[in-house]
């Protein structure tokens, strides 16, 4: 809702509530929502909607640009303020979408006649704010566009700063810092959001806590800046790194969308977090809609398989009661390993029998959906694309190449190179009737080059051709599941989840890791685009093993997916399996999209998610470290009904209570049965994990 009076504007949520100045271009109040006060009342504190050079502002700038005499200053001054029925979509890049009104604000420069423009929107159902602006070339000649964030917002008080850094296998680590004086940064310049520092991040005091990200999939950053004056300044948008746009007499840049949100703690955040992304980002047919329980054979076979093994596998899944089969690297070209093959985009016969469409024909006479993976903005040298043509590879000339992964980048930002990828991945989708894509990018940008692109415009300029390409692909193809994935959850931003309904989440399925990597994920983005996988034993990534439970009931947090060779595991194992995805299944819906909570304890982390009407819930705790002696451990849960009584049962154990809700919620419950002596001589280092079922009882 937003309501003008004069130069006052209020835009309302269901729990918050901003207010702006517009003739001052100030935020008079954003937190909490208001009662119905006159909010005219409401004292200046000299907090700035955007600031530029020119003014006595020292803090950093969210408008930097250089005009045609070479000067920097501009004196913006209010113009009008509009109030406007639908929200105006972005040229070129992704957005939030939904019901809701936005106010439009524009500034103008006088004696140079350009114009910013600042949008706000706020939803209908929805407590976040989405922000983004644009800046209009009004004068008589070019200028140059040095920086131009997206979101200022300034604040008083002191702050500490949450991010979620990491690396490749270790993504979304939470980390928290005082602001302190000076500039904190958060940030990529790898030409994606990154596997080092995710875009989103919290600002938190003892009053509450705001959240922030970016609908953006390239460089960005967010830099926090306490000042001497008081004020702390946070500002979101494209990262002015190699960044410098000509922009043209009568031509407009516009920013990527940023949101903002304001909670009373890191849950309630969290939760509007999550209603945002899944009501506002993600899209189309999977929307809503229950995600199947898929195996993959990357794990299990890498680039060792033919039609045979991959059938045996299959076979296995569909008695597990798998859904869907996703065929993954190394299916196409004569790729046998990672050195060759990347852009040749048709059949391996050799590795797939009668080629992808027969392999996924017999795929799918088995009752499975088929799934196939593609990485298509890469090229190897090794290949007939490269041979063909060497231009369309991202590269610097006279210079040799840097080769990560064994492979180089292809040129997104060449029109030519997005009509291939167009073309060639329409096709793969289109000849085996995929039902599912995981798209992949495993490497960042090194040799940033394209003829004619200037290279401060590069990195924007690719992920202006990015977005154009999986915008197509995914029009065309609407009933199909995309997920993306980058090295894992390199690129997991709310610009991918606009046209991928889901996320790997990391390529490091050791589920000990995946506790941290997956709670840092569950901060900003929920868990149904949270790609979570149970995979062999030793793992993979870092030799460790758990059990079977174990993997499952961690896995259990996001979108449930084997990764393994079903045909090596015991008669035992495969049982267990078909009953854990059984039990999966009639607990999709609740597991999927009911509100989730991180529980952490002494020696203790996992979650639990609850179902909308507070009647169902499932937790998982799992022990971190067990020794000899150590008294059992203790949680508190979350989310339940304080009023209701709740049977609460341990799946694959005959215990069970009967605890009320606001037992289970503050007072330290002991977790009998989590585990015996005998289990942990067998599992020793390993996690243990239980997973609690509770159900309200009726009186």
């Amino acid at each position: 809702m937003i309501k003008k009076k004069g130069q006052y504007i209020r835009l309302d949520t269901a729990a918050t509530t901003l207010v702006i100045r517009a003739d001052t271009a100030e935020y008079l109040y954003y937190g909490q929502r208001l009662g119905g006060g006159d909010i005219a009342a409401i004292p200046s504190a000299g907090k700035k909607l955007f600031s530029c050079p020119g003014t006595n502002d020292y803090t950093e700038y969210s408008l930097l640009f250089e005009s045609a005499d070479g000067g920097f200053a501009a004196d913006l001054q209010f113009s009008k303020a509009r109030v406007l029925a639908e929200k105006p979509e972005i040229p070129g890049l992704p957005s939030s979408y939904g019901d809701g009104k936005t106010l439009e604000l524009k500034y103008v420069d006088a004696a140079s006649r350009l114009s910013l423009f600042l949008y706000y929107t706020a939803f209908d159902n929805s407590d976040v704010i989405a922000v983004s602006s644009k800046l209009v070339n009004g004068t008589r000649k070019p200028v140059r566009l040095r920086r131009l964030m997206s979101l200022q917002l300034d604040l008083t008080g002191d702050y500490s700063v949450v991010t979620f850094d990491g690396g490749w296998a270790r993504e979304r680590q939470r980390h928290e810092r005082d602001a302190g004086y000076g500039i904190f940064v958060n940030d990529s310049k790898s030409g994606y959001s990154s596997h080092a520092h995710n875009p989103f991040i919290e600002v938190k005091n003892e009053y509450g806590v705001y959240g922030f990200n970016l609908v953006y999939s390239g460089n960005h950053k967010e830099t926090v800046e306490r000042g001497t004056d008081g004020r702390t300044r946070v500002l979101v948008g494209i990262n002015d790194y190699m960044f410098d746009w000509a922009l043209p007499v009568g031509e407009t840049f516009s920013s990527p969308e940023a949101v903002m949100c304001w909670a009373p703690d890191e849950d309630a955040l969290s939760l509007r977090m999550h209603a945002f992304v899944g009501e506002h980002i993600v899209r189309g047919k999977w929307k809503r809609r229950e995600r199947p329980v898929l195996v993959n054979n990357w794990e299990g076979t890498y680039f060792d398989f033919n039609e045979e093994k991959i059938l045996s596998i299959a076979a296995a899944a569909k008695e597990a009661g798998a859904e869907l089969f996703v065929l993954d690297d190394g299916w196409f070209g004569h790729r046998n390993d990672d050195t060759s093959s990347l852009g040749d985009w048709y059949d391996n016969v050799e590795k797939t029998g009668g080629g992808l469409a027969s392999l996924a024909d017999k795929v799918r006479a088995m009752g499975l959906s088929f799934g196939i993976w593609v990485e298509p903005e890469m090229i190897s040298e090794d290949s007939d694309l490269y041979r063909a043509h060497p231009n369309y590879a991202m590269k610097l000339p006279g210079r040799k190449p840097v080769r990560l992964r064994n492979q180089l980048m292809l040129n997104m930002a060449d029109e030519r190179v997005q009509n291939f990828v167009v073309r060639t991945i329409c096709d793969v989708i289109a000849r085996s009737n995929a039902d599912y894509v995981k798209w992949d990018f495993n490497r960042s940008m090194t040799d940033c080059y394209g003829k004619g692109i200037p290279s401060g415009e590069y990195f924007h300029r690719y992920m202006l051709g990015y977005y154009r390409v999986v915008c197509k692909i995914t029009k065309r193809f609407p009933f199909v599941l995309f997920e993306g994935c980058a090295g894992g959850g390199g690129r997991l931003d709310l610009g991918s989840l606009c046209f991928f309904s889901q996320y790997w989440t990391s390529d490091n399925t050791d589920a000990r890791e995946r506790i941290a990597i997956q709670s840092g994920t569950s901060y900003g983005y929920p868990q149904t685009v949270m790609g979570a996988h149970v995979s062999a034993c030793p793992n993979h990534q870092t030799g460790a093993s758990n059990s079977l439970e174990a993997r499952f009931n961690v896995a259990c947090e996001g979108l449930l997916g084997y990764e393994l060779d079903l045909t090596k595991l015991s008669e035992e194992e495969r049982a267990e399996i078909a009953s854990q995805i059984s039990f999966y299944k009639e607990n999709r819906k609740l597991l999927q999209f009911g509100d989730h909570y991180r529980l952490q304890g002494k020696n203790t982390a996992g979650f639990i998610t609850v179902s909308k009407d507070r009647n169902a819930a499932i937790a998982v705790v799992n022990l971190l470290e067990w020794h000899p002696g150590d008294p059992a451990p203790c949680i508190r849960l979350k989310g339940l009904n304080p009023a209701a009584n709740y049977e609460v049962s341990v799946r694959g154990s005959e215990w069970v209570r009967c605890i009320g809700g606001d037992v289970l919620m503050q007072a330290d419950i002991p977790l009998p049965g989590l585990f015996d002596f005998e289990a942990a001589k067998r599992w020793s280092g390993g996690i243990m994990s239980r997973m609690y079922i509770l159900r309200r009882q009726r009186s």
